[in-house]
């Protein structure tokens, strides 16, 4: 995790003011220019926010690859300024290298470095001491220790070569990771794993012409830019099986999957085409039927989306943007008891966003436990807010997930939400999955026994979908278990499963266990439910999740009386 002090030294331009803000600097300096620290070029902007890519940055000390202690990949990485100071040819250059962050005309951000650089004499210049500097073999800098491929300094470099030097040409950024590779360590051990990794990138290099850059970019992901072949398509699929042959195991088959960025802009930096291809490979890393994938504006538009969520979460969680909608769960006399609250994103014009447009990403990038914390804290205020009125007999259920447990304090949060909002603690009840609990060394088990000790009600959500449902109920501390229509409508055999379910409603009621089921929909299924023996419902047959307002209305208005 970055340190705040070091974030403040992340300078942060637009395409439109980099230029100004360069020439106002440009009076105290001898020398200011902006570097791409991952394909070693200068680099300038255009008006129209386009990325044009000049020498390379270490031309102006007459070598032939990346300096040795090189500041600015330093400082890119690390995200703080660096300094230096060179010596050659009788000069001596002073370096300060600070991280900078453009936001380009697609609105998507590229990380570069500027550099500000005072030349003065050198007194102490020795012609032959600066030889020595830099005259070190670049070949360590630029392969891959293992494979002998290039890394991905080494990758940027070549690719741009390859497109700077035939402009006229169509070429291609390809992606590639091996799927599952951890299990290959597990399995056949770290030497095996090595043997796969040095195997791909032979494969790579006898199937792919002279005219291409090979780049294992780190860990089990590469990088390929070749012509735009017409039988590229052959020619993935003859690598995934050649891949698939380098280990023999009927347990356990190697598979690869590619992303393909057909280059239409070559000023892009090989950092943002490599990013492309990978956006394509993501798209299809849980799909066996396809091994490749061609790049498109529609990923770039969901990606540039999804980092618009990640960007401005915060601040609409401050500004009061995410909103608790309200379930009603019913007992079998109509009357509602409480409700299940599930989170809604309401936007400033009005439009409401459903979870599956937001939940996933959030969950991606650990953020997922803020807002689970703020409905959490939703709930509670609307609990107090009920106190003394016809809703104050009124339960709400909130969600907790799997994440939570491990990066929130469970055990302190809720029953420090029912100090702060003045409520019982059997008013706020608190729904898992059986996930959250499988693992029986997370110690998760012990938190919601004492949640349950403190008097709140704890759910199982989705019984039946885990893997250990029975033993989980052996050890558990839970009050309710909810099980969803679906069990019922997946199965082929409706007879075998209305018999478990009904061993399921009997073997609650002997551990002293309410019944919810949800996603009651029609009154034939909530008959047959009571027949069952089931006395609480969820499902749209009597509400969609609805806002707390109109929560309110429909209990006022009588809804005991469907």
């Amino acid at each position: 995790m970055q340190t705040e002090e070091k974030t403040s030294q992340v300078l942060k331009y637009t395409y439109k003011d980099i230029n100004a803000a360069m020439d106002s600097i440009r009076v105290m300096f001898d020398m200011v220019r902006l570097v791409d620290v991952e394909e070693c070029r200068e680099v300038s902007i255009t008006l129209d926010g386009e990325l044009n890519f000049g020498r390379e940055c270490y031309a102006i000390w007459a070598s032939d690859h990346r300096c040795a202690n090189c500041t600015s990949y330093q400082s890119c990485q690390t995200r703080t300024k660096k300094s230096r100071i060179e010596h050659f040819e009788g000069k001596c250059f002073q370096v300060q290298s600070v991280p900078v962050e453009l936001t380009l005309k697609d609105m998507t951000t590229y990380s570069c470095n500027m550099e500000l650089i005072t030349i003065t004499e050198d007194d102490h210049y020795d012609k032959e001491t600066d030889k020595d500097v830099w005259e070190t073999s670049g070949y360590i800098t630029t392969h891959d220790s293992l494979t002998g491929i290039l890394n991905w300094e080494g990758f940027c470099k070549n690719a741009r070569k390859l497109i700077s030097d035939e402009p006229d040409e169509n070429f291609l950024i390809i992606s590639a990771d091996i799927d599952n590779f951890r299990y290959v360590n597990s399995l056949f051990g770290n030497t095996k794993g090595n043997e796969v990794l040095v195997g791909v990138a032979r494969i790579f290099t006898e199937l792919f012409d002279k005219k291409c850059a090979i780049g294992r970019t780190g860990g089990v992901n590469f990088a390929i830019c070749t012509t735009n072949e017409s039988d590229i398509a052959s020619i993935l699929k003859n690598i995934a099986e050649k891949v698939s042959g380098l280990i023999s195991s009927p347990s356990f088959r190697l598979s690869i999957h590619f992303g393909i960025y057909d280059v239409d802009n070559s000023n892009l930096p090989i950092s943002i085409m490599f990013d492309r291809s990978y956006m394509a490979l993501e798209a299809i890393r849980n799909n066996q039927q396809m091994i490749y994938n061609y790049f498109d504006e529609n990923m770039m538009q969901k990606a540039i989306h999804e980092q618009q969520i990640i960007n401005d979460f915060k601040k609409n969680l401050r500004s009061g943007q995410f909103v608790i909608y309200l379930q009603p769960q019913v007992n079998k006399n109509h009357y509602i008891e409480g409700a299940e609250c599930l989170v809604r994103w309401v936007l400033p014009s009005g439009e409401l966003l459903p979870p599956f447009e937001f939940i996933g990403i959030l969950e991606q990038v650990g953020l997922i436990g803020k807002l689970d914390e703020y409905v959490w804290e939703l709930a509670a205020r609307q609990l107090s807010e009920w106190k003394g009125t016809e809703y104050e007999s009124l339960y709400l259920s909130v969600n907790v997930s799997p994440r939570d447990f491990y990066y929130l304090d469970i055990a302190k949060i809720f029953p420090a939400l029912c100090k702060k909002y003045d409520i019982m603690t059997d008013k706020l009840h608190i729904e898992i999955t059986e996930t959250a609990v499988a693992d029986e060394t997370s110690g998760n088990m012990a938190t919601l026994k004492k949640l349950h000790d403190e008097g709140f009600i704890v759910e199982i959500d989705d019984f039946g979908k885990g893997s250990s449902s029975l033993g989980l109920l052996k050890d558990i501390q839970a009050d309710v278990l909810k099980i969803d229509m679906q069990f019922l409508q997946k199965s082929e055999n409706e007879k075998r499963s209305f018999v478990i379910l009904q061993s399921v409603i009997e073997m609650a009621k002997k551990l002293d266990m309410e019944i919810i089921t949800e996603g009651v929909e029609t009154v034939g299924q909530l008959d047959f439910l009571k027949n069952l023996g089931c006395s609480m419902f969820q499902g749209f047959y009597f509400s969609r999740p609805i806002p707390v307002a109109a929560f309110e209305k429909i209990i006022k208005d009588g809804f005991e009386n469907l």
